[in-house]
Formats: C-alpha cells, structure tokens, sequence
C-alpha cells in the first residue's frame, strides 16, 4: 500500500466472474478461473462520513489501466453545500490487457466477450464502493473509452442499482461490419482492415530501443500526451529474457477484441432504452473509429443522454486528457449539485416513506382500461 498526497494506493487482485459467457473465453471452461487486477485509490474522506463520488475508469481495446492514472489527481468537487468529497477511484487492466493479461496468459481462448469485462467490473465495484452496513451516502460514476465506453454502458443495464452516471469517450457500440450469410450477428472483418490492424499490434521485439521505436512511432500511444506516453512505455515493456522484451498486451488477445463484438452489441442495442441514469458522452470531431450512426443511435435509444463534440480524435483521452478531465469534473459537478444526501431514517419515518410510495405506486399502475398482450 502507498500513501500520496491525497490518496491511499493498493493494487489488488481478484478472481474474474466465473463462468464466462462463451466456452472459448478460456483454453479449460470448467476450471479455468481467470484474474483481474485494479488499482484502488483511497482519498482521506472515505472514513469521515462524508458524502461520496466514487469513480471506476474503463480502458479501451489494446490499452491498460495506467492510461488513466494520469487523471487520479486532477479529478475533484466543487465546494457546494452538499459538501461531497471524492472516496475511491478503481482503474481496472480487462482479464486480458495489463497486468490481468500476463496472469491470465496460460488460460485465455479465442472470444472476449465484451460484457464479460463489464460484469467484472460490477463484481470489484460492489466489493470496494460499499460498506456493509453503509456508513455514508455514495454517488457511483463510470467512466469508459471506446470498448471501455461500450462496457461503462453495459454496467448500467447489469447493474442498473451500482452506478448513478455514465460518461463515456467515443463510445463503440454500432459498427460497420460485412454482412455474412451463416451468421449476421457476427463480428467479420476484411482481410485489408485486419491487416491494418495487425500493423500496429506487434508485441515482441530484439531490444529495447526496437520496443521505443515501435511504440513512439507506430503504437496506439503515438500522439498520447508525454506524461502519459512515459506512463505507458514504463508499464508495458517486460524484459522475458535476454535479447527477447514483449509487451504485457498481446498481439493475438488485443486482435481478437476487434473480433469479438458482435453478438453482445446486439445484446446492448437492444437494451439501452431501459436506461433510467444520466449518460454522457464525449465525441472527438476528427474520428472515424465512431460512425455518425453509432451517435445517432445512442442519442435515440438513451432517454436522460447528452453529448459534445470537442476537437480531437478516437484517442482524445490519451491525446488531450486534460480536456477531457475538465469535462469529467465539470459533469460531476453538475451531477453533485442537483443531489441532496438522504438523511437517515427512523422506523416511523421509514413506514410513512413506504406508505406515500406505495400510493403513488398505486395511483402510477391501477388504471382503466382493456388488457392487450
């Protein structure tokens, strides 16, 4: 555990939900139990009986939890009357990127089921934002990038109770993809886009300067900003042996989340219009990784939805993170603003609570009317 200015840190690791959705999530699916690794930064407030903004961050396809770390610091609060304080801030390495990756290495299949990932969030996210019994009220935000966005998105249909916001960073949920006569509802690729893709996945090199070269020039950190390159370049290099460095990403695993979208997008297409939460989403005005339809779809389906496009690309969170984290603490605001902390109830409180609610309830469900199927 490391103590910083304003945090407490702690690395931890878990077991993934077992079992996955598809038997091809790993080599052995009766007894392959996969791991998850996050980092949990505790701030002083979470023993003072403030109310809480917990924060999880959502990583995009390829990349790791550190991409994030950059932003721990420079997330905060207004100081308003409701006087909510920041609690914890998880950033989560997907069962096969990071530090997950290289633990799960031996067992991992061919499909990533995108909603698993989202599940495993939920899983870490009911362990560390709640005490039992509650001491404090919580507000939950999820805070997703493109595959991140599409699991951030997936937790609030899982766990509609766990979070209280969604914001999202060009979010991928409705792809182009070619059309198949065995089977629509797959994810298939040309041979000249996975060629594209695979230009930019390399994972073993003969030195270390090969490794700076490949990722300054040609990896998906190219443009990051410096802090965050050198965040990146820091964490994902391991020297495996002499002459011989990899990345803790693999080329194969980081393919086939291009591969494995489809069918869960369907599964979330069809459930977003169940959404009750505020989501917000992030665009970048230069990216071609979203379809316009992909935004339009979202702006139709999600009824509390807001969205801005800002200058930027796909990566705007890794290229400009510093728009972006004002983006994220301006909405926060707004969310902590218009939320009063509940005060504690007595037991004849709690009766007449439920005695308004369930006439309201009454008077919302008990009409006239002819029953249709």
């Amino acid at each position: 555990m490391i103590q910083t200015s304003a945090f407490t840190t702690k690395t931890c690791t878990v077991d993934a939900v077992f079992p996955r959705s598809s038997k091809s999530s790993t080599l052995d699916p009766a007894r392959d139990l996969l791991k998850v690794v996050y980092d949990v930064y505790e701030s002083q407030w979470t023993g003072t009986g403030s109310p809480l903004v917990n924060y999880v961050f959502l990583h995009g396809s390829g990349m790791n939890r550190k991409v994030w770390e950059y932003y721990v610091d420079k997330l905060v609060l207004p100081d308003g009357k409701n006087s909510w304080k920041i609690g914890k801030i998880i950033l989560i390495d997907q069962v096969n990127h990071g530090d997950s990756g290289v633990l799960n290495a031996q067992l991992l299949g061919t499909i990533y089921d995108w909603s698993d990932g989202a599940r495993d969030v939920c899983k870490v996210c009911m362990d560390e934002f709640y005490d039992f019994p509650p001491k404090t009220e919580v507000l939950n935000v999820v805070v997703g990038h493109s595959m991140g966005g599409f699991q951030a998105l997936s937790c609030a249909v899982l766990c509609p109770g766990l979070f209280d916001f969604v914001l999202c960073i060009e979010p991928v949920v409705w792809m182009k993809r070619i059309r198949n006569a065995r089977d629509d509802n797959m994810t298939i690729i040309s041979p000249s886009f996975f060629k594209a893709l695979k230009g930019s996945m390399v994972d073993e090199f003969a030195t270390k300067q090969e490794f700076f070269r490949f990722f300054d020039q040609f990896s998906l950190y190219a443009n990051s900003a410096p802090a965050i390159k050198k965040l990146m370049r820091d964490f994902e290099l391991q020297n495996v042996s002499e002459g011989r460095y990899r990345t803790k990403m693999s080329a194969q695993q980081h393919m086939l989340t291009y591969l494995t979208l489809n069918p869960t997008a369907t599964w979330l297409m069809n459930s977003l219009s169940s959404l009750s939460l505020p989501v917000f989403c992030i665009y970048g005005n230069k990216s071609k990784w979203c379809p316009p339809e992909n935004r339009d779809f979202l702006r139709n389906q999600i009824k509390r939805y807001r969205e801005v496009e800002v200058d930027g690309d796909h990566l705007i969170n890794i290229e400009s993170p510093d728009f972006v984290i004002a983006k994220v603490n301006l909405e926060v605001g707004r969310l902590t603003a218009n939320v009063t902390p509940e005060m504690q109830v007595n037991d004849s409180a709690r009766r007449s609570r439920f005695e308004k609610d369930y006439k309201t309830l009454l008077e919302e469900r008990v009409l006239k009317g002819t029953p249709k199927l």
